[in-house]
């Protein structure tokens, strides 16, 4: 299983889709710059911590991130996704914590 995000410059931007599921992921961070990167998933893992500036720098074109039963618990996570990810089109967070708590 793979703990965390490294060394996807060896993919020399080729994919527009990546499936890291069911792995020990905690954090969205460390991403090379991936234009062409589209859809990413992420399901099964233990996500619970995002870095914006990292996503917006790095994945100009995502549209689609899958982070189902992961641990995203706070509502700053998805303030950190809106504005990291400001061309997301498709979010799922089916199984997060997030997604039972009730906003104040």
């Amino acid at each position: 299983a793979i703990p965390s995000i490294e060394h996807l410059s060896v993919t020399r931007d080729q994919f527009d889709s990546i499936d890291f599921s069911n792995n020990h992921i905690t954090s969205l961070d460390n991403f090379p710059r991936l234009n062409r990167l589209s859809s990413l998933y992420l399901s099964g893992n233990d996500v619970e911590r995002v870095d914006a500036r990292n996503l917006r720098r790095n994945l100009p074109g995502l549209k689609t991130l899958v982070l189902t039963g992961n641990r995203v618990a706070g509502w700053d996570v998805l303030g950190d996704l809106g504005v990291g990810c400001p061309g997301l089109e498709f979010l799922s967070l089916a199984g997060n914590p997030v997604t039972t708590r009730r906003r104040r």
